[in-house]
């Protein structure tokens, strides 16, 4: 699903940020991928996405070399990733309808789109909640709602910024627990997080990175 070979990547004022980095994810894997700030654990996140353009190194996702893709299948591999970033914004307006604008914006129809909003929600476990805003949700639920939005489409690959931070450790399993599950249905997800993670490890696996390197923990 995600391999990464000889990465290299430096910012404009010459700091390396990743040196021959490596990395494997396998099909219906998830992974966390553990580090300090300004590690390059979102740059990572956005150049498997092929939102950030690479630099040097080979980026296969989903069997698309990222740094070969034009414009047009960037976009068309963007739409086999669900991407929640860190910092993520809800409309003010319904759970529902927060997902269905993102489904209608990718020429959903009306009908299906719905559908897929309500599975999502159930997903989630926000059925009981979707004609609440967004804005009345505590955080805990708006995180299940921006992950609802994430994997509404049906993507191959989720890709998590960090979802974790800010979070009690209750929530924390709550989470991890929310991810196993959605995992299991057969997605395969790599979530950032600073950690250290719960000490209730289950089936997730634990990557760390740090200067400029990735390593297994």
């Amino acid at each position: 699903m995600i391999q990464v070979s000889e990465l290299h990547f430096s910012t404009d004022d010459g700091f390396t940020v990743f040196e021959n980095v490596h990395l494997h994810i396998n099909r219906g894997e998830l992974a966390f991928l553990i580090g300090p700030s300004h590690a390059g654990k979102s740059l990572l996140l956005g150049l498997l996405a092929a939102q950030i353009p690479s630099q040097q190194g080979q980026i296969l996702v989903c069997g698309r070399n990222v740094a070969r893709l034009h414009q047009e299948k960037a976009f068309a591999l963007r739409r086999k990733i669900g991407f929640l970033p860190q910092h993520f914004t809800l409309l003010p307006k319904s759970a529902v309808y927060n997902i269905t604008f993102k489904l209608r914006a990718l020429g959903t129809s009306r009908e299906q789109a719905e559908e897929q909003a309500l599975a999502a929600l159930e997903t989630v476990g926000l059925i009981d909640k979707l004609s609440t805003p967004a804005t009345e949700f505590k955080a805990i639920d708006q995180l299940k709602l921006a992950i609802a939005i994430s994997i509404c489409n049906e993507p191959s690959l989720l890709l998590c910024d960090e979802p974790l931070s800010g979070l009690s450790p209750e929530e924390k399993n709550e989470v991890i627990a929310l991810l196993e599950r959605i995992n299991g249905r057969g997605l395969t997800i790599l979530v950032t997080a600073k950690g250290p993670l719960p000490p209730i490890k289950t089936s997730y696996r634990t990557i760390l990175i740090a200067d400029g390197r990735i390593e297994e923990e």
